[in-house]
Formats: structure tokens, sequence, C-alpha cells
């Protein structure tokens, strides 16, 4: 038999109304939750419902987590009044914060004390998450500035305290923050490619956030493709692929290298010896080439068009031979963690 609850009055509104409902069953929800994720993979929950639980929780503020840090460069002039704005240029995100080691023993604030500072290596970055209801799991890639230098007591388990608070500054090369790729994929289909000689698809992906995002591709070998340049009409011709090239991935962001191949060949001198000869390349230019890595293929490829914030994009790719995959993945950038 199953139970039933009689709701008298208004009581209905506690379960149908979020703001009168009951303050222990808003409470895990709206709690903005910090987590960090070092490179030996341990977890450490900062703040929110579980903090301390591994023994290490935040202090009350942290600054240079929220916004974008930039710079604004300006010209100025003798005979000017005021300035001419250039350009802002976006710096790498400083974060300082402060974190509280606390133990119940003395061996428990040294091993957990030894796990946070293993967490930390000077030359390996971690993962910074930040979980809200507005924006879900956000992360962040940080690592260590600069020397932790906070002024330390001489023995921070005296007299039973176990206590210790670090004062941190990480810095996140690459400032924004990020959540999962979304990803798509196309396989060129065998009678289509009979026909026309090649074939392809409209791919209709989603940039969610809030910061411009550089699309990134992957397509195999052997045989060729064309990828769409963000959000012109321009089709870009992708170096032709061997069956020993694996496959490739693009990376149209301009700060990133565009041609990464899962398996580099190896320029020997077979290959050397027919660029060399003017007979030789006329006739097996096509079998040179491969002996060359793919970005050195690449004959000036450039892409321009990144995916605006908030913006579905619909991106065609093509490729000449059956059974040939293009996939595109859609990076999720974020200027703030909520």
């Amino acid at each position: 038999m199953t139970a039933r609850k009689l709701i008298r009055g208004r009581e209905a509104e506690l379960y149908t109304d979020w703001d009168t409902a009951r303050r222990l069953l808003r409470i895990p929800t709206e709690t903005t939750k910090f987590v960090y994720i070092g490179p030996n993979g341990l977890q450490w929950d900062l703040s929110g419902r579980h903090k301390g639980r591994q023994g290490v929780y935040l202090a009350n503020e942290v600054q240079g987590a929220y916004h974008l840090q930039f710079d604004q460069l300006f010209t100025e002039g003798a005979y000017q009044m005021g300035a001419t704005y250039e350009r802002t240029n976006y710096n790498k995100r400083l974060i300082n914060l402060g974190v509280h080691v606390i133990a119940k023993s003395e061996h428990a604030y040294r091993m957990i004390e030894a796990n946070w500072w293993d967490s930390w290596p000077p030359n390996q970055p971690g993962w910074l998450g930040c979980h809200t209801p507005y924006g879900g799991w956000r992360w962040c890639q940080v690592m260590l500035a600069k020397t932790v230098d906070t002024a330390m007591k001489i023995d921070p388990t005296a007299m039973d305290n176990n206590l210790m608070t670090w004062d941190m500054q990480v810095v996140a090369p690459r400032p924004w923050w990020a959540k999962p790729m979304l990803v798509d994929s196309f396989t060129a289909h065998p009678q289509t490619v009979e026909l026309h000689g090649f074939d392809e698809k409209i791919i209709t992906i989603a940039n969610r956030g809030n910061l411009p995002s550089p699309p990134k591709f992957l397509y195999t070998g052997p045989g060729k493709a064309w990828v769409q340049d963000g959000m012109t009409d321009k089709m870009i011709p992708l170096p032709a692929l061997s069956a020993a090239d694996g496959y490739v991935q693009v990376d149209t962001d301009t700060a990133e290298r565009t041609f990464k191949s899962s398996t580099e060949p190896v320029d020997n001198v077979f290959y050397q010896l027919i660029r060399q000869s003017q007979i030789l390349d006329f006739f097996l230019h096509d079998q040179a080439a491969q002996g060359l890595p793919v970005w050195r293929r690449a004959n000036g490829i450039r892409f321009q068009s990144e995916i605006p914030p908030r913006t579905v994009a619909n991106l065609r790719v093509r490729h000449d031979t059956p059974g040939g995959q293009v996939i595109v993945f859609m990076p999720q950038r974020y200027s703030r963690p909520s």
C-alpha cells in the first residue's frame, strides 16, 4: 500500500513554488561549489556542500576568478586631446586565493598537507572547477604562478591545533572557463562519392559560450577533405592524406598549430631525392609530398573566421573517399565561472 500525505491549506506552495520551498531543499543546489583536480588525480572539494571533505577548503574570498583580465591599449599624441583606443589585449588569468588545511590529528594533518602540495607541482597544470545552478560545471586549467611564501607557524600542529592557512596565487595561461566540447561527425557515402566525386554534409553545431570559439576538425585518410571557414562561405581544401597518415587534427585557432597528425611521416632520403630531382618531382610530386609532415603540405592554409558567442553554426564538410570521415569539435568558452 502506498503512503500518501494530506496537504492542507497553502502547504502546496512549499512544493510547487521555488521561492517558498523549504530552505533545506534549496541550499544544496544554490551553493557555489569550487573543486580542484590535481595532475596526480586527487580531487579537493574547496567550497560548497562538501567543502573540506579532504581536509582543505577555501577562505572566504577569491580574487581574479570571475572577470577576464585585460589591458586597454591607447595611443596618445602631443597635439591630441585625450587618447585613441587601439585594441583590448586579454591576459593570462591570475587568481589569488587562501586555503585552510585542517585535521583532527597531527598524523592526519601531515598526510593532508603532503597530498595537497603534491597536487600542485610547479610545472604541471591541474583543473579548477566551479559549479552553479545557472552555469553548471565550468573548468579552468591552472597552475602555481609563484612560490607560496605565506609566513608559516613554527609548528601548525602545536597544542593540537592542526591548522594552517596558506595564501596562494595560481595562473591560468588560457584564461577562459570551459565546458566539454560539442562533437558531431560525417562519413562519406560510397554511392554519393561515385556519383559526384565527393560527399558532403552541413553539420549544425552551437557555440553556447559567451566568447568567440574557433572550431576544430578531425579528418581521416586516404583522400582529400574540405571544411568551411567559420561563418564564411569559403571552403578550405585540406592537405591530401595517405593511409599511413592516420587521422589529422585541424585547429582553426590562430594561436595553435593548425595541423597535427597522429602518425607524422618520416622524411627519408627517398622522398628528399624525388624533390631534389626536377624530373622525378614532376612525375612523382604527390608521392614526394607524402614524405612531408602534414603541416608542410598546407601551402599557406589559413583560417580567419571564428564562431560568435551564443551562435548556431552550419559548417559544411566534404570528403572525396568512400568511408572518409570528418569530425567537428566546438569548444565552449566562457569569460566567467557562472
